[in-house]
């Protein structure tokens, strides 16, 4: 549900009085969130926003009870609250007077990371200062331009718009422009050199959120090759793809939009052509090494069912390629013998699950970790020695045994449970048809190892028949 973006008269609370800074190595966040603070009373004006970011972990009161609302907030704390609140990854650039014994070392270094905090020349960042409104200002409009291209700007109407120095002067129109921050307290001045509260920041922050979730940013006139990694998400979408390595077997996951930015933008302009490269490359690699090459889904949605697919595939049947099912109540789990990830196939979307242990061929059957290929879609709960599913049946596997309970009646399985890496495996086939699942398996999709059973498919829905080539 949309939120309205708060009026900027609630920023205006940045202003202090003459308060001592915590300092940098003095937890900032001694409590876990609460719902109120005995020095706020219940209509306190910035009440909501508050206790919103203490839900999320981005700022939280003192072990006596107090939130503190007018302390002053450090450069290195306010680095942090901006971090969390961003949920930001990656820390991979450091400052030579941030120490990684210092309790907000991570945080601080993730914001810097992301471009949010810069530093000094002499390579320090001085987290003990005070946090000015200038640079909040600065460091907030940063954090919202990896949401978007955010570029709105108004004429300040500030009586000091003059004293906000030029390295500040377009992120303040901006945060005007959003409603992020306003003039301080009880005047017609924004206080660019005033220091940051904690209630004054938390305002800010909570702002800058409420406006990348309503507002949308506009797109520049660009090439897409000019454009940032947050403009082409905006313009595209989430553009993300899992395919198999054709090196280890195992799944990997690719953000199509970063790897377009990242390798790809001097070689084409625009993102669609990159995206056509990919599906001629997939098209190409299935011909030459399916079964193990494969796109597992893009965007959600198998091979064959999402716009990747080019149909007419030369050595490969179309017909034996997974797909979506129809209805949410479906799925199908797609199990490669050579691999112990399994991908299973939702109405609108794929899940990946990695088995600990590699199936294997026993007795004409698949042996396969049950509870982890079901455990997302039927009860399944397992003790040291027995293995229990519930469905339309209550099926019991004990461990090192052909004797199966279905329904509390003694059935023999031709191949014995086994457990490995403390997992029950099963035999796949057999079990299927007791719990009234369905099965297809493929032999010889490795045309030099014409019977060898290369897949197996498990579904809750009647599937083709077993596949030969």
């Amino acid at each position: 549900m949309k939120k309205l973006i708060l009026p900027m008269v609630l920023s205006s609370s940045l202003t202090v009085a003459g308060l001592v800074p915590i300092p940098f190595n003095e937890q900032v966040a001694v409590v876990e969130a609460a719902s109120s603070f005995k020095d706020l009373p219940s209509d306190y004006h910035a009440l909501k926003q508050i206790e919103h970011l203490v839900s999320k972990g981005v700022i939280s009161g003192f072990e006596d009870g107090t939130f503190k609302p007018n302390q002053v907030v450090t450069r290195g704390q306010f680095a942090a609250f901006v971090a969390r609140a961003m949920d930001l990854k990656g820390s991979n650039i450091t400052f030579k007077d941030v120490k990684s014994g210092n309790s907000l070392y991570t945080e601080i270094n993730k914001a810097a990371t992301a471009g949010i905090i810069k530093g000094y020349k002499d390579g320090t960042f001085r987290p003990d200062l005070p946090v000015s409104r200038s640079d909040i200002a600065v460091m907030l409009d940063r954090a919202l331009q990896l949401k978007g291209n955010y570029t709105k700007t108004v004429s300040l109407p500030y009586s000091d718009a003059g004293s906000i120095g030029g390295y500040a002067i377009e992120s303040v129109k901006r945060m005007a422009a959003y409603g992020i921050m306003g003039a301080a307290e009880n005047s017609n001045k924004f206080q660019p050199a005033t220091s940051g509260t904690r209630v004054g920041t938390v305002v800010s922050i909570y702002n800058m959120l409420q406006t990348s979730q309503t507002t949308t940013p506009s797109i520049p006139n660009k090439k897409d090759s000019e454009l940032t990694v947050a403009q082409l998400t905006q313009k595209y979408g989430e553009e993300k793809l899992i395919a198999r390595s054709r090196a280890s077997y195992e799944f990997y996951e690719v953000n199509a939009i970063e790897h377009y930015h990242n390798n790809y933008k001097e070689f084409y302009d625009s993102f669609l052509d990159y995206k056509q490269m990919l599906k001629n490359s997939f098209y190409s690699q299935y011909d030459l090494y399916y079964p193990y090459v494969e796109l597992i889904s893009y965007g959600g949605k198998s091979y064959k069912s999402s716009e990747f697919y080019i149909k007419g595939l030369r050595f490969v049947d179309d017909e034996i390629l997974p797909t979506n099912p129809e209805t949410s109540s479906q799925y199908s789990i797609d199990v490669f013998l050579n691999s112990k990830d399994s991908a299973t196939y939702l109405k609108d979307k794929v899940l990946t699950k990695r088995m600990g242990t590699l199936p294997y061929r026993e007795n004409g059957d698949v042996m396969v970790e049950l509870e982890t290929l079901l455990k997302d879609h039927v009860n399944v709960t397992a003790t040291s020695t027995k293995l229990i599913v519930k469905s339309k049946k209550t099926i019991e596997f004990t461990a090192d045994s052909t004797k199966v309970l279905v329904d509390g009646q003694s059935v023999q399985l031709k191949t014995p449970v086994k457990k490995a890496n403390g997992k029950f495996m099963v035999p796949l086939r057999e079990s299927a048809r007791l719990m009234g699942l369905y099965t297809r398996t493929f032999t010889g999709l490795d045309v030099n190892k014409p019977t060898e059973l290369t897949r197996i498919e498990l579904a809750n829905y009647p599937l083709p028949a077993d596949y030969t080539k």
